[in-house]
């Protein structure tokens, strides 16, 4: 059983929901649809989403809306005519509007794009449409309520062969709607496809898969064939895009493989994400390369600091009063290093700073700024000798300068700290000696 999420490029128009009809009809295990709403059908033009905004937006200010809500209007019914399906959602509409000017929450009224999508291929593939209203399941905060949604989910999905699910939101117990962040609707296909034991659940986008470095970097970059949840973990924390690690929690949970694939190119195999990797051929030495620039390291020095117990906990308890989060902490004898965001620290810089000095007493407190991280993954990365050698004579080849060097416990990743101007070049040497050999 597949359980096939589109994205909105993959529903921006007519010609869109004849791909995602094909492909939906193409494997008679495709059961269930989860979509999310119409996006851009070219440069400068405007997601459905962002129009919903705008008009919930002005109603709230008492402004008129009419010409955002017709454009919005317009799109719906220009894709209904070209699927021969003229008027069908235009009651539909009409309550949106009315919804708008009674004063409708925000979530509600962002989460009638995916809603009205959803109604349309309802009506156009002829399959049943469940309401993600009565089936995802939030608490009055907003906070997602994990067992009770698979329940709920599993019990309506299976009563049906066949049927179409709106992403992006859900609702409490109230019924009153709650949505999930942008690009929750991947989050709302991960649900589905957990709660029913898919074997596959399917993210069909506008990529073709993830790429092993940026390709605005190395515009050749190879495609990655397969890689592993904690790989895709660890290249999306440090800024590789295509799909957050935390939108498949779900499936990662349940052990489904991911499959990313392109709505128009859908003989591209994509890439297949797995709970463990397959033991089939050889696996590569790096996986992926990422980097992120925008980090600040915080430099301690203190004779006998090792000797001092609770050094390290008192300063990350400063950072921690000032809802910091360290993301690396290399530490020396007589030496601790703290890596942080430069955006989080340069808020209150000259307070933390102060307040370590209190705390610790250092020798010497110093602030490296202007860092970025490039991060090596791959579950092959420790299974050769010499891969550490191999990746500092690449960036030395190209004097490049590291700063800072950190080997993940788990020996998925090996991230190295350069200067943010060298990070393009960084990335360039690393690929030509791991993936370009």
């Amino acid at each position: 059983m597949i359980v096939a999420k589109f994205g909105g490029s993959s529903l921006a128009d007519a010609s869109c929901f004849d791909l995602v009809r094909n492909i939906f009809e193409s494997d008679y295990d495709r059961h269930y649809l989860v979509v999310s709403a119409p996006g851009k059908r070219a440069p400068g033009d405007v997601k459905i989403t962002d129009l919903l905004l705008d008009c919930h937006h002005k109603a709230q200010m008492n402004q008129p809306f009419d010409a955002e809500f017709g454009v919005l209007m317009q799109r719906y019914q220009e894709i209904a005519h070209n699927l021969s399906l003229d008027g069908v959602l235009d009651q539909e509409l009409i309550a949106v509007k009315e919804a708008m000017m009674q004063g409708a929450t925000r979530d509600f009224i962002v989460s009638r794009g995916e809603y009205l999508c959803a109604k349309l291929i309802s009506f156009w593939l002829e399959i049943p449409f469940i309401d993600a209203k009565d089936v995802v399941r939030f608490d009055h905060s907003g906070k997602l309520e994990l067992h009770k949604t698979l329940t709920l989910l599993r019990q309506e999905m299976l009563k049906y062969n066949k049927a179409v699910i709106p992403g992006f939101y859900g609702a409490d117990e109230s019924g009153a709607i709650h949505t999930f962040t942008r690009g929750g609707s991947d989050v709302s296909g991960a649900l589905a496809a957990a709660a029913v034991d898919a074997d596959l659940y399917e993210n069909w986008t506008d990529v073709t898969g993830f790429r092993s470095a940026d390709p605005r970097i190395v515009p050749d970059a190879s495609f990655i064939s397969s890689l592993t949840y904690r790989e895709l973990r660890e290249l999306s924390y440090m800024g590789a895009s295509v799909m957050h690690e935390e939108a498949v929690f779900p499936v990662r949970m349940a052990g489904i493989p991911t499959s990313i694939r392109n709505t128009k190119n859908p003989q591209h195999p994509g890439t297949l994400i797995l709970p463990s990797p397959r033991q089939i051929g050889k696996i590569p030495t790096v996986t992926g390369i990422a980097g992120k620039r925008g980090f600040s390291t915080i430099i301690l020095e203190k004779t006998q600091m090792n000797d001092e117990v609770g050094f390290g906990r008192k300063v990350l308890s400063v950072l921690e009063r000032h809802h910091i989060n360290f993301e690396h902490l290399p530490t020396g004898i007589d030496a601790l290093c703290v890596m942080v965001n430069s955006q989080a620290l340069e808020k209150c810089k000259q307070q933390i700073l102060d307040e370590i000095e209190a705390a610790v007493h250092p020798d010497t407190i110093t602030v490296q700024e202007n860092i970025a991280l490039v991060a090596c993954v791959g579950i092959g990365l420790f299974k050769m000798h010499g891969t550490i050698a191999r990746l500092f004579t690449a960036v030395a080849e190209q004097g490049i300068m590291v700063k800072t060097m950190f080997q993940a416990p788990s020996e998925l990743s090996i991230i190295i700290g350069v200067s943010e101007n060298d990070l393009e070049a960084a990335i360039k040497a690393i690929y030509d000696a791991f993936i370009r050999e």
